[in-house]
């Protein structure tokens, strides 16, 4: 993702590699002072791929293939040339994916500075005949396309400075004096964009294989932009595409943050009816992608009640040259993706992968470029082995309750249900995971009344091969299912079934009161999706029982402090309840924590403000 005062050398490369160079002409930018040049063909697969049917009805909140609701895989594309395309679409073809993201301003396609439009907003030819050609490769390999259109690159006048060689600029022989003017209404500039856009979706529209129309992409980074005029300018932007668009495919936009707590969010902004499906680009701060992602799909989900497409995504925006931004380029940030991969499919996402910089934009790195490209490579295969006999009709995520020792998520509807879980240490920047992770439990919300349930546990390796299969039955609405032993991580598929079963026998040893736990524990405990991190002090007293007040709990940062009532013990699991929490206005009651006692003597700690809630406090405790 580009975003202002990051990735500053791709944006440099970009600059070199992808822009042609030169000085803003004297003259009006034409159609008839610009001749087209057309870039060399790139040539069709000589043995044509079928392309599957993909449609996205409303309401649903996954694609359609064929007939049948499914999750997909997708990539992000950019070339130094058009055969660059062809060669990446091959290597996403092989690997399962059935999309590719590009963006139209790239210079490797043509156009004036890679802009598809002339100063009088006339279409420019060489620019949409490499598109088109490459539409045309897509389609042979079985592939969709996304097209994504104007951003904050063409007219932003900072960093990569698009908007110095806009056509539309007035120094360039454009209408507008300023770059805002774009989001004016009815402004000249506008109604020449809107004219060209309409013309290019007429173009274009011919080709089977465009998935859907990405109007705008992170319009909050365009200098000057507003929530409501940007608004407006998408409004413009849907009506044109669905007038012009005989098809009538979907239409998205996006923003470059999802996360409420982002200066540059606007909260309404997916509320708008010109947005089909929500467009999201998570790139968290902490580089923990997988969790990230699973929360901030099931809060989009929740809040917008539309389907969420992961448009690009990654471990950092940062260049990996930052100290941060290294992470990307670490040996181990390939566990990172893994997670990230697999945690999409289970967060109620329509699509995963969607990287950026392992997707393709690597190529514009000499210090990366193809062989780093070929590295991640087949980073999904193994996930799309594993769900490629899944149905996920009316599939939703789950609510999942286990210990602070694993991390994951549930998805699925009253008859099937697929889950991850792995590793909760295994996080960045190293990655270290612990040699075996045993005896735990996941217990899941599962609609309907099937009694009986049979789950086969998969190897996230092959995603095809099953290593352990059990039975186990419903109590009341959940099901409670007990992990084999696994190093990393493990998934597993759920189906009813009319064995006769019984409550699995959990792995774990149970215990009855806290005097595993009593004394007193301190440590650190962090928010898992970041932002913030603090001392914690704990007194469990001994020989304590469910149903009473069983200790005490004090944070002396904010401050707080107040009572742990044990509601609950799972297994070795014990569940207390936070009450008469005091200290400062921050403090409040009601929160659940969940403590479990590890094999090297250290307490689990994670806290959740409602035994329901996605995100969580985690952190590892010792005995003072």
């Amino acid at each position: 993702m580009f975003t202002p005062n990051i990735y500053m050398r791709f944006l440099r490369t970009v600059l070199i590699l992808v822009f042609l160079a030169g000085c803003a002409p004297a003259e009006p930018i034409t159609s008839s002072t610009l001749k087209p040049t057309l870039l060399p063909s790139i040539v069709p697969s000589p043995t044509p791929i079928s392309l599957p049917k993909i449609t996205l009805t409303k309401g649903d909140y996954y694609f359609n293939v064929n007939g049948k609701p499914a999750f997909i895989f997708s990539r992000n594309l950019v070339g130094l040339k058009p055969n660059d395309y062809q060669t990446l679409v091959v290597k996403a073809h092989q690997q399962g994916d059935l999309f590719v993201r590009v963006g139209a301003e790239n210079g490797a396609m043509g156009g004036y500075f890679g802009y598809g439009y002339t100063s009088n907003g006339d279409i420019r030819e060489d620019w949409s005949k490499n598109w088109e050609n490459f539409f045309d490769i897509a389609e042979a390999n079985g592939m969709y396309v996304l097209p994504f259109f104007t951003g904050w690159a063409n007219w932003n006048i900072t960093d990569l400075k698009g908007w110095e060689h806009n056509p539309l600029n007035g120094a360039n022989g454009g209408p507008a004096k300023t770059s805002i003017e774009i989001f004016k209404k009815d402004s000249p500039t506008q109604l020449l964009y809107l004219k060209w856009f309409k013309d290019v979706v007429t173009r274009w529209s011919k080709h089977k294989n465009i998935l859907a129309w990405e109007l705008i992409t992170e319009a909050d980074l365009i200098t000057s932009a507003t929530e409501s005029t940007a608004t407006y300018f998408v409004e413009q932007l849907a009506k044109i595409a669905r007038e012009a668009d005989p098809l009538h495919r979907p239409t998205t936009a996006s923003q470059a943050w999802d996360s409420k707590e982002s200066v540059y969010f606007w909260p309404n902004f997916y509320h708008n009816e010109a947005i089909d499906f929500i467009n999201i680009h998570p790139y968290p701060a902490t580089n923990k992608l997988d969790t990230y992602t699973l929360n901030k799909v099931r809060q989009f989900i929740t809040t917008y009640h539309k389907p969420i497409l992961i448009g690009e995504s990654g471990l950092s925006t940062l260049s990996y040259f930052s100290p941060t931004g290294a992470v990307v380029v670490t040996d181990n940030a390939q566990i990172g993706i893994h997670h990230a991969i697999w945690a999409e499919m289970v967060s109620g996402a329509m699509n995963g992968r969607a990287l950026w910089t392992e997707d393709a934009y690597a190529i514009y790195s000499p210090g990366l470029s193809w062989t780093f490209i070929n590295k991640y490579n087949t980073a999904e295969l193994s996930a799309a082995n594993f769900i490629k006999d899944v149905d996920f009709f009316n599939f939703k995520p789950l609510d999942a309750q286990f210990s602070a020792t694993i991390t994951g998520a549930a998805i699925g509807n009253a008859q099937s249900v697929i889950g991850w879980f792995r590793d909760a240490s295994c996080e960045p920047p190293d990655w270290n995971m612990k040699p075996l992770i045993s005896r735990q439990n996941v217990t899941i919300t599962v609609p309907g009344s099937y009694a009986n349930w049979q789950v086969d546990f998969y190897d996230t390796k092959t995603g095809t091969k099953v290593v352990k299969s059990i039975l186990t039955a419903r109590h009341g609405d959940n099901i409670t299912i007990s992990l084999p032993d696994f190093t990393d991580d493990i998934a597993f598929k759920m189906y009813p079934t009319n064995k006769t079963a019984t409550v699995a026998e959990p792995t774990n040893t149970a215990i009855s009161s806290t005097d595993l736990i009593a004394g007193k524990w301190t440590g650190t405990i962090s928010g898992d999706t970041g932002g913030f991190s603090t001392p914690i002090i704990l007194s469990i007293k001994p020989s304590c029982k469910a149903g009473t007040v069983c200790g005490t709990v004090s944070v002396p940062k904010i401050p707080c402090s107040g009572n742990l009532f044990l509601k609950e013990i799972q297994g070795d699991v014990l569940v207390f309840i936070e009450q008469n929490m005091k200290g400062s206005s921050a403090c409040s009651s009601g929160g659940f924590e969940y403590l479990q006692l590890q094999a090297d003597g250290t307490l689990s700690f994670k806290f959740k403000f409602t035994a329901t809630s996605q995100e969580a406090t985690l952190g590892v405790l010792k005995r003072s």
